[in-house]
This record gives structure tokens, C-alpha cells and sequence, in this order.
């Protein structure tokens, strides 16, 4: 039996590589195991880089925080995952597949919310206390979006020993293959997955506003969002980036009917391709940055306490145009 299940993966080898970046063939042995890799080292793509760049950008959150609750995630659910695909054909087929649509995904999704006040429809002083906040809960919602698709795939070590992607890092040469429709896995671990990628600071931002919990507790739950908007992102970046998980005869103008809906009024036109464009005078932030950084002024050992002081508006001008440009995402700067 055991034979015959590894005699399965041999076939990897044949998929067609057709991700956007293709990987070297050094990390793949004679006998199709492929080498693990460290996260800087799966994020070492000019396109995976040029997501980062862009979600740096799109992020309302300073430094140290963007580094502990964006890129540490990504850099734990690539570690995880490696170079499985996405799907066992298609656009995402190839090897890193997976990496490489969740990361234009988020981005996507980052850099369509940033062109909308969150919690639509809210009072201005809310928005202000709550936009970062909220921005964040898109990145995680984002972030996890794919996860079901890793049920249908299972991996195995190069010692015999069964590996699941996206549980944990391989810690010798894997492989790995679709499972079969008998063998298909029938209880979700997407909450699971997503419960050890949330920060544990992060959640406890995020219980702060007891709405934005519930918020991604659904999306997590595969539940239609508390906010409409956000759930209209989502699928507006799936359709922009071809996601397996798309859903069919949804409208271009689905954002703003979600807006809309949410405030009570017709949003000015504006198509979800040029949300990022969105030229509105958002709110203040500094209320929900001091926020932020007052949890972590106590025991944090991240050197946050330059920012604390820091006037909300300096803060931006530092961020978007003192920094060189390749430093906006620095891959080996991960906090714990």
C-alpha cells in the first residue's frame, strides 16, 4: 500500500511548469524531491519582490508593524507551501503556483481597498479611529483566500513521513501530489492555517473593534462578510488575477454597488481596475496608529517607540519617499 502510494508522486515531474517564475532546476533531485527552501529564498522572484514592494506601499501600517503583520504571514504560509501549485491546471498549475497567487492576489486586494474609506459608511471620526485597522483585515482576508485549496494536495518527505502543505515547513526534500477524490480531505484546516499565520499581537488589534473580528472570523468561515465591500474586493482582485475561486457572474460594478449599499448613496463612478487612483482626502490615521502602537509599548520588543511620538502625517512623507526604493520589503528583516 505504501508503494503504491509514493509510486503517485513520481508523477509530479510531468505537470507543466507554468507559473510566472520559473524555479531552477537545482531544487529538484533525480528522484523529483525538491530541495526546501527558506522564505527569503521563495520570495527572491523579481515578480514575488515586486509584490512586496507593492503591498509596502499600499500598507498604512509604519515599519515595524507592516514587517511583524504582513510579511512575517507571507513569509510563514511560503515556508509552508513551497512549490506546490495552485491548481492541477490552469493559469496557476505550475510549480509555485500557489506562492505566486497568493501574493498577486493580496496585492491586488491591498491596492483596491486602499481606494475606499473602511468601515464604509461609518462616521468620518470612526473611519479615523478604524481605517488601518481595517486595511489590515483585507491583507488577512487576502491572505488566506487560497487556503482551501490546499486540501487537495498532499506531500511526502523524502524519509517516508507524510507532509501536508501549508501545515508546516518541510524539514527534509518533499514532494508531493493532488489527492485522489477518495482520499479528498472533507473537513476544512483553513481556520487552522489561518490561526497560526495571525500574529497573536494582531489579534489583539483586532479584537479592539469587536466588528473587524467578526469581519474575518467569517471570511475565514467561508461566510458572506459583515461588510459587503470587502467581499467585493475580494472577488473583483480574484477576477483580475484569474483565481480558481473566481466566482462566475459577478458584476465590474460590484464594489460599488457594495458601497452603495453600505452608505446609503451612489459612490462616484470609478472602475475597480483604478481603485488605487481614488483621489478622496482620506481620513486622518494618527488615531488608530497610537492605538496600534499602545499595545506594544509595554513588552514589545520591536523597535517601535520612534514611530510612537512621530506625527501620523511625518510618518507617510518618511515612508513614501525618504526610504530607497529597495528597501521598501527587506525579505531578511523578519521579526519574531
Amino acid at each position: 500500500m505504501f508503494q503504491r502510494f509514493k509510486s503517485h508522486f513520481a508523477r509530479q515531474s510531468a505537470t507543466p511548469q507554468k507559473s510566472s517564475e520559473h524555479q531552477p532546476e537545482a531544487i529538484r533531485d533525480s528522484r523529483c524531491y525538491f530541495r526546501p527552501q527558506s522564505a527569503d529564498e521563495l520570495l527572491a522572484t523579481p515578480q514575488r519582490r515586486q509584490c512586496l514592494q507593492q503591498l509596502w506601499q499600499n500598507s498604512a501600517l509604519p515599519e515595524g508593524l507592516y514587517q511583524r503583520f504582513y510579511l512575517a504571514p507571507v513569509k510563514q504560509l511560503l515556508g509552508s507551501v513551497q512549490q506546490v501549485p495552485a491548481t492541477p491546471e490552469g493559469d496557476w498549475s505550475g510549480t509555485g503556483g500557489f506562492a505566486d497567487l497568493t501574493l498577486q492576489f493580496t496585492t491586488c486586494a491591498v491596492r483596491l481597498a486602499k481606494g475606499h474609506l473602511l468601515p464604509p459608511g461609518a462616521a468620518p471620526e470612526t473611519q479615523a479611529a478604524q481605517s488601518v485597522l481595517w486595511q489590515a483585515v483585507v491583507f488577512w482576508a487576502a491572505l488566506f483566500y487560497h487556503l482551501p485549496l490546499l486540501r487537495q494536495l498532499e506531500g511526502e518527505l523524502d524519509d517516508g513521513h507524510f507532509w501536508q502543505p501549508g501545515v508546516c515547513i518541510p524539514g527534509n526534500p518533499f514532494r508531493f501530489r493532488f489527492r485522489t477524490l477518495e482520499n479528498a480531505l472533507t473537513v476544512p484546516q483553513e481556520a487552522l492555517l489561518a490561526a497560526s499565520l495571525l500574529p497573536e499581537k494582531a489579534i489583539m488589534w483586532l479584537v479592539t473593534v469587536p466588528e473587524a473580528w467578526h469581519c474575518l472570523m467569517l471570511h475565514l468561515n467561508g461566510r458572506p462578510s459583515s461588510v459587503p465591500l470587502i467581499d467585493a474586493l475580494l472577488q473583483d482582485a480574484a477576477g483580475q488575477v484569474h483565481s480558481p475561486l473566481v466566482k462566475q457572474g459577478v458584476l465590474p460594478t460590484t464594489v460599488e454597488t457594495a458601497l452603495a449599499s453600505e452608505a446609503g448613496t451612489m459612490p462616484e463612478t470609478q472602475s475597480a481596475a483604478s481603485a488605487n487612483e481614488m483621489k478622496s482626502s482620506p481620513p486622518s490615521t494618527a488615531d488608530d496608529t497610537r492605538t496600534l502602537l499602545s499595545l506594544f509599548q509595554s513588552n514589545d520588543e520591536v523597535s517601535l517607540s520612534i514611530t510612537a511620538n512621530e506625527n501620523d502625517n511625518d510618518l507617510k512623507i518618511s515612508k513614501r519617499t525618504d526610504r530607497p526604493s529597495e528597501n521598501v520589503a527587506p525579505a531578511g528583516n523578519e521579526s519574531s
